[in-house]
């Protein structure tokens, strides 16, 4: 079943410098499917990460890392395949399955209530 998570990103310090970041309420269990990002006057040199909680006893890791970007878009994180003995698949992507909180983060922005509007797509396999 396709589901969305939606997180609210409100930024706090100077102008160009500011950070903030939100985090899923529950665990997201399931496949990434992608990410909708809706940026409220954002400067160019805006970075945002989307990454594992790393809670109950699983690593962080980032799904998505976008540097120096504020436009509006849809984003379908992929990782690379491998085969059974972690050789890499050529041209063969997957996507990222997680059982984990999700986090958005938002460095190098502008102080902004709801700066960031990030908008999860997932398959739900819970």
């Amino acid at each position: 079943m396709i589901r969305t998570e939606t997180l609210r990103l409100t930024t706090a310090g100077g102008a160009g410098v500011a950070t903030g970041s939100a985090t899923t309420p529950s665990a997201v269990r399931g496949e990434i499917l992608g990410v909708l990002l809706n940026y409220t006057s954002q400067p160019a040199t805006t970075d945002v990460t989307l990454a594992t909680a790393g809670e109950g006893g699983g690593p962080a890791y980032n799904i998505l890392v976008l540097t120096n970007l504020n436009a509006d878009g849809y984003f379908a994180p992929r990782k690379g395949a491998v085969d059974a003995a972690g050789a890499a698949i050529a041209a063969s992507f997957v996507p990222f399955v997680v059982a984990d909180k999700l986090t958005v983060s938002l460095a190098q922005g502008d102080a902004i209530t709801n700066g960031l509007v990030a908008t999860i797509f997932y398959d739900d396999k819970s």
